[in-house]
């Protein structure tokens, strides 16, 4: 396939209601535009605008749809868009920002997949403190990658933030190198895989030729799926892209509109990732709660005080959906305990976490609650605030659910055991 066809594969598909978001996210069509709510901010994206298309009654809607949500929006612009769509756009209110070259690379044919890469990682032998690494193998580096990431200037396709933020797809992925000199990160690149057929590159923070090279090459070797990797560039980015075997399909400019007042801080559910949130936070749990993960360990914590323990079937009468029934209860116990604009955290023992704002989710037009609820149905789940200061824990194999915290007891002891009977433990 070539770029040519490449890119139209990619332009059928904009416009398209993905198979799968990230946590959090609120996806809308509106004839051909998909609206993307992230609650901090929002995107639009199109198929190709019909000819005829009253663009004014288009772009209008979507101002209102994200002023609704006090959401700050970006609208892309692809060159072989409608010539009348920045017009339209700037009649509105917007205002128009960096424009862009759009670049294809083709995954390495099998025959280079074996070569040495160009300026590429050191040796396994060799101690991590010199050249292009993977993240993932140099985890101690993911502050100083973080601060490095987020502090480069951009624009960048995908700001590494939001790329963390968003997780990664059951059928995706994120790739994410680092320049190590003296041991300590000095550049980043970052790119992510989802439903599309392309490997998206977010952003690099330096336009070394080695460096962008070393990188690129390693993400055409390791293509998620064979896809192409995709990249937006301006400047001598564009020019160390296209020199690493990118080609030019289109050009791509930004259009951004603000309503009035102030954007929510932050997302109301996002994924917990594992650099920056999820093992620190369970690490605390373990060593507060003396969290000892065993079929045999019964309870697996030491109660905290003050906790109450209630066996999820020793009331020996059918409950309709269980499960739903709990839930229902926690979530307004957290909501009537938790302060606004805390977060509430959602664990599972070895697996994905999140947190989220128990006020700005489950509502219409809002994100779902994320995570798979309050009963342990075949693992450790876990509610809790991030100062553990109040929470739930329930035990798969001791069937019980644990409840601590003063204002989080008194907003659910009562319904609990209306539900499930007596507790089976208390502590003062």
């Amino acid at each position: 396939m070539d770029m040519g066809e490449q890119w139209a594969r990619w332009n059928a598909l904009r416009g398209r209601v993905p198979a799968w978001h990230p946590v959090g996210v609120v996806i809308e069509a509106d004839g051909p535009v998909v609206r993307r709510h992230y609650g901090t901010h929002g995107n639009v994206e199109h198929a190709p605008i019909a000819p005829g298309t009253d663009l004014a009654a288009l772009v209008r809607r979507q101002q209102a749809a994200f002023a609704e949500r006090g959401e700050p929006v970006e609208w892309k612009a692809y060159g072989h868009d409608s010539p009348e769509l920045g017009p339209a756009l700037r009649a509105a209110g917007f205002s128009a920002g960096w424009e862009r070259s759009v670049l294809i690379a083709d995954p390495l044919p099998p025959e280079e997949r074996d070569a040495p890469l160009s300026g590429g990682p050191v040796p396994a032998a060799e101690p991590p403190r010199q050249g292009v690494r993977d993240l993932y193998r140099v985890r101690e580096q993911a502050g100083r990658t973080w601060e490095v990431a987020v502090g480069s200037p951009g624009p960048h396709a995908m700001p590494y933030a939001e790329m963390i933020a968003d997780g990664s797809s059951d059928e995706g992925d994120v790739f994410i190198e680092v320049l190590l000199e003296d041991g300590l990160v000095t550049a980043v690149a970052w790119a992510h895989g989802d439903e599309q057929p392309f490997t998206v590159v977010g952003g690099l923070t330096s336009d070394d030729e080695d460096f962008v090279r070393a990188c690129t090459e390693g993400w055409r070797r390791d293509a998620w799926l064979g896809c192409p990797l995709l990249a937006e560039a301006d400047g001598p980015l564009r020019a160390r892209l296209l020199e690493a075997g990118f080609v030019e399909v289109t050009s791509v400019r930004s259009y951004h509109w603000s309503p009035p007042g102030t954007p929510e801080p932050g997302r109301p559910a996002q994924f917990l990732d594992w650099l920056h949130d999820d093992d620190p936070l369970w690490d605390r749990f373990y060593a507060e709660f003396d969290f000892k993960p065993n079929t045999a360990h019964r309870p697996a914590i030491t109660d905290p005080s003050p906790s109450v323990v209630w066996n999820l079937h020793s009331h020996h009468r059918l409950v309709a959906d269980l499960p739903a029934a709990l839930d229902a209860i926690v979530r307004r116990g957290l909501l009537a305990a938790t302060e606004p604009g805390e977060f509430v955290y959602w664990l599972d023992w070895q697996h994905d976490g999140y947190r989220y704002d128990p006020r700005r989710v489950d509502a219409p037009g809002r994100p779902a609650v994320p995570g798979r609820g309050t009963y342990p149905n075949g693992d450790y789940y876990l509610h809790l605030t991030h100062d553990l200061r109040l929470g739930t824990f329930g035990h798969p194999w001791e069937q019980t659910l644990t409840v601590w915290g003063p204002a989080l007891i008194t907003a659910v002891e009562g319904e609990l055991t209306d539900l499930l009977g007596e507790p089976v433990r208390r502590r003062d």
